[in-house]
C-alpha cells in the first residue's frame, strides 16, 4: 500500500466525510517521519563512528576510569580545546557512551568502559582503527569496488591492505592491536565450539599475536602449537606467548602462507583469515593446508557465516568491509562447502554459538 493509500484508508476509517479532500503536505511528512528518521540515522552513521573514535584516539575513556570529570579538566590533561572537547563529550552522551550530569561532568557508561585500554575485552583499538583516516578513506570508493568487483583500498593507497600495513609500522601496530582485541572477543568464544583436546599439534595459520593459540594451550595442557604468520607479526606473537608462559610449547614460523604452510600438525586452524581473500586466493591457501596435513588431519575455520535466507546478520555488513578493504568476502555455508571441496576438503560441520564467529570443521576428501 502506498503512502497516499494509507492516508486515504486512515481517513475513511476515522469517519472523515471529505473523501475527496487532497492529502496535505503535513500529512505526507507525518507519515514519513519514522522511515526517514531511520534512514537518516544510517546515512549519518559516520558521525557516531568518529565521535567514538575521537574519544578512543585521545584516550579520554582511560582518563575517566576513576570517575566523572569536567570537559575543562580533561582538556588540560589531553592538551585539546576545551569547548571542542565538551561538544564531543556531549555527543558521546547522546550515543550513551558517556553520562552527562547536571554539574557538567562526564562519566563512562557500561558501554564506555570498553573504550578503556585496560578494560577486559577492550574495543579501544577497534574504534581507533575503523575511524582512522587511512582505513576510513577507502570506503569513499565503495561504489568503485562494486563496479569492478574487488577491493578499493589499493586504488586509494597504491598497494593492497597487508602490503600497506607492512610498509607503515604505525598503521600496522594499530591493526595488530585491533585484531588482538577482536581475537580476545569474538574468536575466543568460538574456541569452545570444537574439541581441540583430540589434537596433538595445532598449526595456527595467520595466527597473528597468538591470542587464540595461547588460549588453546592454556586450556589443553598436552597440546603443542605452531604460530605461522608474516615475520613482523611473529615477533609480536613471541612476546605475548612468552608472557603467558607458553613459548616453550610453540614453534614460531615466519613465512608466506600462499607459498606453503608448515607440516607436522594434525589440526590446521585459520581464525578470521579466509574472509580476507577472494575465492582464488582462499582456494590456494586451503590447498596449501591440504598439502601440509596428513590424511587424518582436521581443518578448523573460525569465521562468520552469512545466513542464506536473508536473516539480518552482522556478517552481511562485515562482508562489505571485506569487499572494500581487503578484497575478500564472507560466505554462506553452501559457498564454504563448495570452496572447501575445490581444495580437497569435505565439510564436516558448522558449529554456531553466542558469537557471530562460527567453527567450521572439515576433513581431507
Amino acid at each position: 500500500m502506498s503512502m497516499t493509500e494509507q492516508a486515504d484508508s486512515s481517513a475513511e476509517s476515522s469517519g472523515d466525510s471529505s473523501a475527496d479532500e487532497q492529502l496535505k503536505p503535513v500529512d505526507v511528512i507525518a507519515h514519513s517521519v519514522l522511515p526517514v528518521a531511520g534512514l537518516m540515522q544510517l546515512i549519518l552513521g559516520h558521525w557516531g563512528t568518529q565521535v567514538v573514535g575521537t574519544l578512543a584516539t585521545l584516550g579520554v575513556p582511560d582518563s575517566l576510569a576513576d570517575g566523572p570529570r569536567s570537559a575543562e579538566d580533561l582538556a588540560k590533561q589531553h592538551e585539546v580545546d576545551p569547548r571542542a572537547l565538551y561538544r564531543v563529550l556531549r555527543a558521546a552522551a547522546t550515543l550513551r557512551v558517556l553520562d552527562h550530569a547536571e554539574d557538567e561532568t562526564f562519566a563512562l557508561t557500561e558501554a564506555g568502559h570498553f573504550l578503556r585500554t585496560d578494560y577486559p575485552f577492550s574495543m579501544r583499538y577497534n574504534a581507533m582503527l575503523h575511524s582512522s583516516r587511512w582505513h576510513w578513506d577507502p570506503w569513499s570508493l565503495a561504489p568503485e569496488a562494486v563496479r569492478k568487483g574487488g577491493e578499493a583500498f589499493s586504488d586509494h593507497h597504491g598497494s593492497p591492505y597487508y602490503e600497506y600495513i607492512d610498509k607503515h609500522p604505525e598503521e600496522g601496530d594499530l591493526f595488530d592491536h585491533a585484531m588482538t582485541a577482536m581475537a580476545s572477543q569474538a574468536q575466543l568464544l568460538a574456541v569452545s565450539l570444537h574439541d581441540f583436546g583430540q589434537h596433538k599439534v595445532v598449526v595456527d595459520v595467520g595466527g597473528g599475536a597468538g591470542v587464540v593459540l595461547s588460549n588453546l594451550l592454556e586450556t589443553h595442557a598436552d597440546l603443542r602449537g605452531v604460530l605461522f604468520d608474516r615475520e613482523r607479526v611473529v615477533a609480536g606473537a613471541k612476546k605475548l606467548l612468552g608472557e603467558a608462559g607458553h613459548a616453550e610449547r610453540v614453534d614460531f614460523v615466519p613465512g608466506d602462507m600462499f607459498e606453503s604452510v608448515p607440516e607436522g600438525g594434525d589440526c590446521y586452524l585459520l581464525s578470521m583469515v579466509l574472509n580476507d581473500y577472494n575465492d582464488d586466493k582462499a582456494r590456494k591457501l586451503l590447498e596449501n593446508c591440504r598439502a601440509a596435513m596428513g590424511e587424518d588431519g582436521t581443518l578448523v575455520l573460525f569465521d562468520m557465516v552469512i545466513p542464506r535466507n536473508g536473516t539480518p546478520s552482522f556478517a552481511t555488513l562485515g562482508d562489505i568491509e571485506c569487499l572494500v578493504v581487503s578484497g575478500g568476502e564472507l560466505r554462506t555455508e553452501p559457498e564454504i562447502k563448495a570452496l572447501l571441496a575445490s581444495a580437497g576438503f569435505r565439510l564436516e560441520a558448522v558449529h554456531r554459538g553466542f558469537s557471530p564467529v562460527c567453527a567450521v570443521v572439515a576433513k581431507p576428501e
